[in-house]
């Protein structure tokens, strides 16, 4: 690095997605690498004490966190970009908080592929999920991740937490247009990856939205949903915005739908296609 180059940035920054969910992150010594999130009313789908579930945007996002963690720790000193994360929502987290797990399904030269398991503190899997990352050669500004300790936790929790802590399609800006198949977001500090594009957790909570967004018009807004099922393709970063989020209604049973979430960049007279997503919701009615 050139002594004219710029420190290498902390990642995740305050006021960010990662830090709101009060991630925290476990190296042992066998190189064991997992990640723990509490489980809350406002990352649930409804209120924890009356059935209320952990939504698969949040769970995704914990994932995504500790599987791009452990992709970074193959590739130093470069670093990793998501390409693809597929998250299957099992079963109601009991407990205080969830633990993902990571396996490495196949490390290579260009890519790094990866299975991680989400269990609540009873043991039951709640969620699992498949991800693939990409190596991108180092530049000047990428983040420095020590690669030689084998025994750490990071905290990622805020110094200065929101409270009270607002619903996570607020504190993201998430916000679906009523009667339209459309999501309007701003690009802000709090969905930015570590190189300023759109964070891949936050990707996940769009299409999850979508989803229900979606099966609520389907249902004429008569039912409520919960989305089990999300499978993402990050085809190009998005680091200006603002963003163009479109919905389409792929299929439908009575209990099932089945949706596609596009999301576009629109700065300039060009609309960019940056991400592709699938989900399922079912109703819960």
């Amino acid at each position: 690095m050139s002594p004219e180059a710029p420190p290498p940035a902390r990642y995740p920054p305050q006021n960010h997605i990662l830090r709101h969910l009060r991630l925290s992150h476990q190296m042992r010594g066998d190189g064991t690498l997992t990640a723990t999130m509490p489980i809350l009313d406002d990352l649930a789908d409804g209120p924890l004490a009356e059935g209320g579930w952990l939504r698969l945007g949040a769970v995704a996002t914990l994932v995504d966190s500790v599987a791009g963690h452990h992709a970074v720790l193959q590739v130093t000193p470069d670093w990793s970009a998501t390409l693809h994360l597929s998250t299957v929502l099992a079963a109601r987290a009991e407990g205080e908080a969830v633990t993902a797990r990571c396996t490495p399904l196949r490390v290579g030269r260009n890519q790094v592929v990866t299975e991680t398991s989400v269990t609540d503190e009873a043991g039951t899997e709640v969620a699992r999920s498949t991800c693939t990352y990409a190596r991108l050669p180092r530049r000047d500004d990428t983040p420095v991740v020590d690669s030689t300790a084998r025994e750490n936790t990071v905290d990622y929790r805020e110094d200065h937490e929101l409270d009270p802590r607002p619903a996570l399609d607020d504190y993201l800006q998430i916000t679906p247009v009523p009667g339209e198949p459309r999501i309007e977001l701003p690009m802000h500090n709090r969905i930015r990856n570590s190189f300023g594009s759109l964070q891949g957790g936050a990707s996940i909570v769009v299409a999850e939205v979508m989803a229900n967004h979606l099966a609520g018009m389907a249902a004429g807004g008569e039912r409520t949903s919960r989305c089990v099922f999300a499978d993402v393709h990050y085809l190009a970063p998005g680091r200006g915005g603002p963003f163009r989020v479109d919905g389409e209604l792929l299929a439908r049973t009575d209990h099932l739908v089945t949706t596609r979430t596009r999301i576009f960049e629109t700065a300039g007279d060009t609309d960019r296609l940056l991400q592709t997503a699938t989900a399922t919701a079912a109703y819960l009615d």
